[in-house]
């Protein structure tokens, strides 16, 4: 083998090492993009849920929005705007494969888990105007959440666009 061959074969090795270095390094990048977007997610849920009246999240306790005083009502729905939000950033970010299908199985799991809560099907039935522009959040919510809430309750629901429901 000829002096030129020897340097050919050593700069294509050493190219394919390199190639396998910036391959091994974007995993990383990604590994640690996704850990840190969990992450993110997880601290503004657990927010959400703090702030959310306890009554509110225990299915069963009977918690009605229509019952509630203004203040607490649109308290409420804002915490549920908040969380529905984040629920649509959830669900773009599967749809647009930016986490993996674990994550968007935990996720999925805590969305019909909260549409258990007393007032959630309340709570759509007033915000979800709101999301006439990503409708395919809308359809999710119909499809897979709203099987598991409890049945509407909330003689409200036709006050929304004229009280300003919409906190």
């Amino acid at each position: 083998m000829t002096t030129t061959q020897w340097i050919a074969i050593a700069s294509l090795a050493t190219v394919m090492v390199s190639a396998l270095a910036i391959a091994v390094g974007l995993k990383s990048v990604r590994d640690q993009l996704r850990l840190s977007i969990f992450l993110e997610y997880t601290e503004r849920y657990a927010k959400i849920m703090r702030d959310m009246p306890f009554e509110a999240r225990e299915p069963g306790s009977g918690y009605l929005l229509a019952s509630r005083p203004d203040e607490e009502r649109y308290r409420v729905l804002r915490i549920f705007r908040e969380y529905l939000n984040l629920c649509s950033e959830e669900r773009w970010l599967h749809d647009h494969h930016r986490i993996d299908n674990p994550t968007w199985n935990i996720w999925e799991c805590g969305m019909q888990d909260a549409a258990r809560f007393p007032c959630f099907r309340d709570a759509w039935d007033i915000l979800a105007p709101e999301y006439n522009a990503y409708k395919d959040f809308q359809d999710f919510v119909t499809r897979k959440l709203l099987p598991n809430a409890p049945p509407a309750q909330n003689p409200l629901r036709s006050e929304a666009p004229k009280t300003g429901l919409a906190p």
